[in-house]
């Protein structure tokens, strides 16, 4: 049997979550809450094998990290890019799907991170084994000077602060539009950073690009 606990602020999606039970009986549902502090308390007075939740805020994820890190966190994001995926990756959550998953495949990932797996989605898990050295990197980051820069990274850094766009680096540095946005995804991430200005500004500060 696998514990799971559900936290989401979209009223529609708490109740098709609420149904997962009745596709396995193999999941439990222990609470289905609608804000953080609830969530605290479900996880704190129960056992808990897996979070579900659809409201990855940067606010939620460290607090989870410090609180509940034993516990498996699976995220629901919209669109499930490159950015977001690492951004909760690099926080700690050990599955990302997107939004509108099917209840089969939610229900696959809570099994599989309870069973100590990760789960991606299919074409940033075809990047992260291209990319072998910067998955590796990648999913051990947890926070600034915690993730050494690759190399490609470094490169893609210098262009950022140049201004380059995303296309503008791909074609710079001879690689794909999505290996870009990738590279610049895990660069944010790497160093704490909300936006490229501020991943500059931070690595400028860190003496690895000049301005």
């Amino acid at each position: 049997m696998v514990a799971v606990a559900i936290f989401s602020i979209d009223p529609v999606l708490r109740r098709n979550l609420e149904q997962l039970p009745r596709d396995d009986p193999a999941v439990v549902l222990v609470g289905v809450v609608d804000q953080p502090h609830s969530l605290w308390e479900l996880v704190d007075e129960n056992h808990v094998d897996a979070v579900l939740t659809d409201a990855p805020t940067r606010e939620l994820l460290a607090d989870y990290r410090d609180r509940h890190d034993r516990t498996a966190l699976v995220v629901l994001l919209d669109g499930a890019d490159a950015e977001d995926t690492v951004r909760v990756l690099s926080t700690g959550a050990r599955a990302v799907l997107d939004r509108s998953a099917s209840r089969n495949e939610i229900i696959a990932a809570i099994k599989a991170v309870a069973s100590g797996l990760s789960v991606l989605p299919p074409d940033l898990l075809a990047t992260l084994l291209h990319e072998a050295p910067l998955a590796d990197d990648l999913l051990k980051a947890n926070g600034v000077g915690h993730a050494r820069l690759t190399r490609r990274e470094l490169e893609v850094l210098a262009a950022m602060a140049d201004g380059a766009s995303n296309k503008a680096i791909a074609r710079r540095l001879g690689i794909s539009f999505h290996t870009a946005k990738f590279h610049v995804a895990a660069i944010l991430a790497k160093l704490d950073a909300d936006s490229r200005t501020e991943a500059v500004a931070k690595a400028a500060q860190l003496g690895l690009v000049m301005l």
